[in-house]
């Protein structure tokens, strides 16, 4: 017992249906019809400009899908991403200020940090220029052979 299949077209029925779909007198059911059956592979070349273009129009008709649920958890992950960041820089700006070490110690007050650099500039002799010296001591040659000596280990 045999079995036909209801949208099984054989290649005399998809010619008489290529005729009348040029010739603008298929309808909806035989078109879906054509469709079917020029989508199938293993077809003779002589359907192969009908199969592009029902090709071309079949994948014209999908849309592109469009997913909410895909977006809204890049959007989390970025909401979360910058919570992060922000929520970091918010605790660091609670830490800043101006402050100096001297002597070990940390000192925020401002005045007193500009009274001990004031104190410290003065401390400078201004008689002696450190930098002629130190050129000094570079052709001094019995320092550089001492200081050779001490590296060399001798």
């Amino acid at each position: 017992m045999k079995i036909k299949m209801k949208y099984k077209l054989s290649f005399s029925e998809a010619d008489k249906l290529i005729e009348r779909y040029y010739e603008g007198l298929t309808t909806g059911v035989e078109e879906k019809r054509l469709m079917d059956f020029l989508s199938q592979s293993n077809l003779p070349d002589r359907f192969k400009p009908e199969q592009a273009i029902f090709g071309y129009f079949n994948q014209k008709k999908q849309k592109p899908h469009f997913s909410v649920r895909s977006y809204i958890s890049w959007i989390s992950a970025a909401a979360v991403i910058l919570s992060v960041v922000f929520g970091l820089q918010f605790l660091e700006a609670g830490n800043r200020g101006d402050y100096a070490y001297i002597d070990g110690k940390r000192i925020t007050d401002i005045r007193e940090v500009k009274s001990q650099a004031l104190a410290s500039l003065s401390d400078i002799d201004s008689g002696t220029n450190e930098v002629e010296e130190s050129f000094k001591n570079l052709n001094n040659k019995d320092l550089i052979k001492d200081q050779l000596n001490v590296f060399s280990g001798l």
